[in-house]
């Protein structure tokens, strides 16, 4: 008896796997169908920070993870554990910063901005930091001056600001009185076409040769020559 055309009524089911869902990226060559005995493949949708949409597989979203934990044990310093926590509060090591001329801007006992970001940086690794400026130390006279000085320097507990102003303009909202403003960039406006038949001038800014450069000559040139 003959078989059955291919696609006839009758013949043998196929046991190819169906489509994947719009939106969902097929799965790679080799890999085990869904429709068979294996369990079905997991998709993650995850809503990216520009708006658009990251769908990942069960592997890829598992490396993702653990490139992200890594970086984050990485950027949070040498004091992080392995999920970024840094000590906080007694706990946190102590860092002194002597701070020489060099840390202040010329002819004042202000901080440069260069040294204000790295307390603040080392304080979100998680130390303890205390400054000792020149001209502080300078006024101490002997051992126990010395002694006492560090000993009351110990026992503060800084923030990670070193200038009170900083503080306020990043972490304070305007008063009533001031207006919080904001410029959005716009882009410049496009030049309108020249309208159909004008004459485009050259490089020079005359017109071509055997034009003549305005209309009004243009007119003078087209007008009957007086009897």
């Amino acid at each position: 008896v003959p078989a059955p055309p291919f696609g006839a009524a009758g013949s043998a089911p196929s046991s190819a796997a169906p489509p994947p869902p719009p939106g969902v990226p097929a799965p790679p060559f080799g890999a085990p169908a869904s429709g068979g005995d294996s369990a079905p493949q997991k998709f993650y949708r995850e809503r990216l920070l520009d708006g658009e949409e990251e769908v990942l597989t069960e592997e890829e979203k598992k490396e993702k993870d653990e490139i992200l934990k890594e970086l984050t044990r990485r950027l949070s310093g040498p004091l992080a554990d392995e999920h970024g926590n840094v000590p906080t509060g007694k706990d946190r090591p102590i860092a002194i910063e002597v701070d020489g001329p060099s840390h202040f801007y010329a002819n004042s006992k202000r901080y440069t901005a260069y040294t204000k970001l790295k307390h603040r940086l080392l304080t979100r690794m998680g130390y303890k930091v205390l400054h000792v400026p020149y001209f502080e130390w300078r006024r101490l006279r002997g051992a126990r001056e010395r002694e006492e000085y560090m000993r009351a320097k110990l026992q503060e507990e800084p923030s990670e600001w070193l200038d009170p102003e900083d503080e306020k303009y990043y972490n304070m909202p305007p008063e009533d009185d001031e207006e919080e403003i904001s410029f959005k960039p716009e882009a410049a406006p496009l030049t309108p076409p020249p309208p159909p038949g004008a004459q485009r001038a050259g490089p020079s800014g005359k017109a071509p040769p055997g034009l003549p450069s305005s209309p009004s000559a243009a007119s003078r040139a087209a007008a009957p020559l007086p009897p």
